[in-house]
């Protein structure tokens, strides 16, 4: 008999996977293969991406509310390994469908009930083989696929946003080179030339996102269109529009919000657009509400989801895109008084989730070494083609050693689990090395 193939095109089932069918696992209290086999329980929650900001905030959120946490990852000594609440860490070698498989055989044998990505290219790799880590009783928390595209396909959610009356920038779809001229010219320069996903897959790997391209004139729009193209995947091409960047973040339950949070950004890593280095919780405005709401009811969103607006004041706001997972800055959410993992991993593990009451606003939090990345953009200059004012250095000193607003906190530092907080800078000066000695 054959062996069906996935999505990604791999045989199915894989070899790691036999391999874990193998396992026989023991009562507990006993020892099987390399660790103690345990009983599937939804307590026990592998955290993956453990490198990224998110995945600690998640697993200081979890272990703190009663869970067993462990932490998956590519590189060996992960952020959110260091902290005191993390019970174990299991390193794959590589993103791929194969470093997920040794994941999963790690998950089962030390008796994961849940497991938890992050990012889109660990979420995409999840669905690719969810019915592997379902069969072994686990429970996969992200969205599945078609519906998980509705977020990564910022084609997809754009139209969804149009059918449903959300405001998007004057934007085109284009399916070739000669298409995304006439796009341009449609929209007019400057525009935006923007890849539709963070992590494609184009039938041999994932191609990732290179990041969106202001387009001042026709002389450099093909460039940049091929150089975002994904595979078959062409870039969107969007009117740039000014605006302060705003996002509203929930959890949703089959389509249906279950809590609402917003902040406002104070400070970006990248000058252009980007996520934040500083930012503050504020109270939410109902105009993004309801087309928050509106939105994600009509994409039936299961799982975190920030949906992203530009809002000047004076036209309605644009919506910019969703992010269907956690996002940079969730350990704002959480200081604030509203605990999305927590929440999100009560609803997977089939616990009652009381009502959220009101979140603090006013509490602000600094990622430090955001703020150094961010100087390190200010000083590499503005993007090509980057249609608005752009910090100064100076200014740029001052914001990275001056005075911050009162009451600042330090998003990674936790005096109850300081180690993060000494893992980001090692971590963090290790990869600005790396890029130096990559550019020579």
């Amino acid at each position: 008999m054959e062996a069906r193939v996935s999505r990604l095109g791999t045989p199915q089932p894989s070899l790691k996977e036999q391999q874990v069918r193998e396992i026989r696992r023991p009562r507990p209290g006993t020892v099987g293969g390399p660790a103690h086999a345990q009983p599937l329980v939804p307590d026990r929650v592998l955290v993956l991406d453990g490198y990224s900001n998110p995945a600690l905030a998640c697993v200081r959120s979890l272990g703190r509310a009663g869970y067993t946490v462990f932490v998956g990852s590519h590189r060996r000594w992960p952020l959110a390994a260091w902290s005191r609440h993390c019970a174990g860490t299991c390193w794959h070698a590589t993103e791929t469908l194969e470093g997920f498989a040794t994941a999963r055989a790690w998950a089962y044998a030390h008796g994961v009930g849940i497991v938890l990505p992050l990012t889109e290219l660990a979420c995409q790799l999840c669905n690719a083989e969810r019915a592997q880590w379902e069969a072994l009783g686990m429970v996969v928390g992200c969205a599945p696929e078609p519906l998980a595209l509705r977020a990564f396909d910022k084609a997809q959610t754009l139209r969804l946003a149009e059918a449903c009356g959300v405001e998007i920038p004057p934007t085109r779809y284009p399916a070739s080179l000669e298409q995304c001229r006439a796009a341009a010219r449609a929209i007019g320069y400057p525009c935006i030339v923007k890849p539709r996903f963070t992590a494609a897959w184009n039938g041999l790997g994932f191609v990732l996102d290179p990041g969106l391209c202001y387009v001042a004139g026709e002389a450099e729009l093909d460039q940049a269109v091929l150089t975002r193209r994904q595979g078959r995947h062409w870039p969107v091409i969007q009117r740039f529009v000014p605006g302060q960047g705003k996002g509203l973040f929930t959890v949703c339950d089959h389509g249906r919000p279950v809590a609402w949070f917003a902040h406002e950004r104070l400070r970006d890593i990248r000058p252009s657009g980007s996520g934040s280095s500083l930012r503050r919780s504020v109270a939410v405005d109902p105009r993004l509400r309801s087309r928050a709401e509106r939105l994600l009811e009509a994409m039936q969103w299961h799982g975190p989801a920030m949906v992203e607006f530009r809002d000047d004041g004076v036209e309605p706001p644009w919506l910019m895109e969703v992010n269907g997972r956690f996002w940079g800055s969730l350990q704002l959410s959480i200081d604030a008084g509203c605990d999305f993992p927590r929440l999100w991993v009560d609803l997977l593990a089939g616990k009652p989730v009381a009502p959220l009451g009101e979140y603090r606003a006013g509490v602000t939090v600094r990622w430090l070494w955001g703020d150094v990345k961010r100087f390190l953009y200010i000083l590499a200059g503005p993007p090509r083609g980057y249609p608005e004012a752009y910090p100064s250095v100076a200014r740029g000193l001052q914001e990275l050693f001056g005075r911050q607003p009162p009451g600042t906190r330090l998003e990674v530092w936790d005096v109850r689990d300081k180690w993060p907080a000494v893992a980001e800078w090692v971590e963090g000066v290790r990869d600005v090395l790396i890029q130096a000695f990559k550019r020579r």
